[in-house]
């Protein structure tokens, strides 16, 4: 039980690359719960209170043309709009678009297009604050523009680099408290990936070790994973046992 005076236990849930769970229940005219991979984080919002951060593409190329967040059907942008426990934010125009490999003019015209498609379902109070770029791309030059667009913080990479593109100093602050500012822009470490811990072959005593470390280090553990990772039964079910341990630690979503 926290002291009083300490910040509350706390956890963010994301998923990064999510575009083909919205085109297929928008393509197949279906309920949005009736969508196997929508259906999922119902429960888990049903069952955890979980506040859940989808972290969308703008495109995809099939069958010769692309496809893309502006062909979602008026259904399924209504049940979304009704979703209040769903949150969203600008992952990269497509897949095989880094924002780092683009010009700050490209980055911004694809994130802007993502915001304008988004808009209907997701008006600035259901726009993620937190925001993970594809392949982690860290565009402190559009600090203002995020901020304009309500985003306080974009996250960076779980992994042992800690940092790509920022200078040791900032970085090595990132690495020690688990945030740095850089040229106006907040940066936050990302602890963990829910397949990571399926391809350990953890078991639910060391998943919840894990979050209990960085729960004791930072006060708020930040969770993500894959659209197309959580698709797999494995994934899903290692879902439920983070959420089970984040639960029984007392850390509420945020």
């Amino acid at each position: 039980m926290n002291t009083r005076g300490e910040v509350p236990l706390s956890y963010h849930f994301s998923i990064d690359d999510v575009f083909d769970a919205l085109l297929d229940a928008s393509d197949r005219q279906m309920p949005l719960h009736a969508q196997p991979w929508f259906n999922f984080l119902a429960q888990v919002h049903e069952r955890f209170g979980t506040q859940i951060h989808l972290y969308v593409f703008y495109q995809r190329w099939e069958h010769d043309r692309w496809r893309t967040l502006d062909e979602l059907s008026p259904v399924v942008q209504d049940v979304l709009r009704r979703t209040s426990w769903l949150h969203f934010g600008p992952h990269a125009l497509d897949a095989d678009t880094p924002p780092y490999t683009q010009t700050l003019a490209a980055q911004m015209a694809a994130f802007e297009a993502i915001y304008t498609a988004i808009a209907p379902f997701a008006p600035p109070p259901r726009r993620s604050p937190w925001v993970r770029l594809h392949y982690f791309s860290e565009a402190y030059e559009l600090a203002a523009y995020f901020h304009a667009k309500g985003v306080t913080a974009l996250l960076s990479t779980d992994k042992p680099a800690v940092s790509y593109r920022l200078p040791p100093e900032a970085r090595d602050l990132l690495g020690d408290q688990g945030f740095a500012t850089y040229q106006g822009m907040t940066f936050i470490r990302s602890h963990c990936r829910v397949e990571t811990f399926v391809q350990e072959g953890a078991t639910p005593a060391q998943v919840e070790a894990a979050l209990a470390s960085f729960l004791a280090q930072r006060r708020c553990v930040v969770v993500f994973t894959h659209g197309y990772e959580l698709a797999r039964p494995e994934v899903q079910s290692m879902t439920l046992t983070v959420l089970q341990a984040l639960q029984r630690l007392g850390a509420r979503s945020i």
